[in-house]
């Protein structure tokens, strides 16, 4: 894309001084549509750099700015209608509609911060298109919020790895060895109680029978 080689004279064009004070800060400018300029430059935060040039605006302006990373944001500024798209990589689109009484600007701070504030006209779910925001888009001649000639990004399916997880092999088991039997004790011998040859009565421990003498 190249930016305008020539500034255009702010009698014909309301937009001139809003579009040199862009190319004097080394953003790329053009002008698509009537009364939309399109910016793109080495900037991040895509949705500061709209709103701050829809409020330099001497006029109701639509404006995209594209960041060097193809995010981009869309502010479409015509009192009291603000309305404002931004595209952050793969995410979905968030549209915010407000209606700003006349002492805010599109710049107030608490729209720079993206906070919500008591003028949004609240979607449910949140951040959706309404047919409102779309007619705000409508009278600057814009049908499609994404920026001429923008590429969406491509989404690369992550490869898919495969491990091969090696079988199990039915390896033979080897027989447990049998323990060893302990030894049993040795049986204790019975004890002999002496007895007299001649009476068989049990001889007392002087081994003289008692009845035989």
């Amino acid at each position: 894309m190249d930016s305008h080689t020539e500034q255009p004279d702010a009698a014909a064009d309301p937009l001139a001084r809003l579009i040199e004070s862009l190319t004097d800060a080394e953003y790329v400018v053009e002008q698509p549509l009537p009364g939309v300029l399109r910016v793109e430059g080495r900037f991040s935060n895509t949705e500061r750099i709209a709103l701050q040039a829809a409020a330099d605006a001497a006029r109701p302006v639509a404006i995209w700015a594209v960041s060097h990373r193809n995010d981009w944001t869309l502010v479409a500024w015509n009192r009291p209608e603000l309305v404002c798209i931004t595209q952050r990589g793969e995410a979905p689109q968030r549209w915010r509609h407000r209606q700003l009484p006349a002492q805010l600007r599109p710049d107030a701070q608490t729209f720079l911060e993206g906070a919500a504030s008591a003028f949004d006209i609240v979607t449910r779910p949140k951040h959706r298109p309404t047919d409102a925001a779309r007619e705000v888009l409508g009278g600057f001649g814009i049908t499609d919020a994404a920026p001429p000639g923008w590429v969406p990004p491509v989404v690369e399916a992550p490869p898919v790895v495969q491990t091969t997880v090696p079988a199990e092999t039915n390896r033979p088991r080897r027989a447990a060895a049998p323990k060893a039997a302990k030894p049993k004790p040795a049986a204790k011998p019975e004890p002999v109680t002496p007895v007299c040859p001649t009476c068989f009565m049990a001889l007392p421990a002087t081994g003289i029978c008692d009845n035989c003498g």
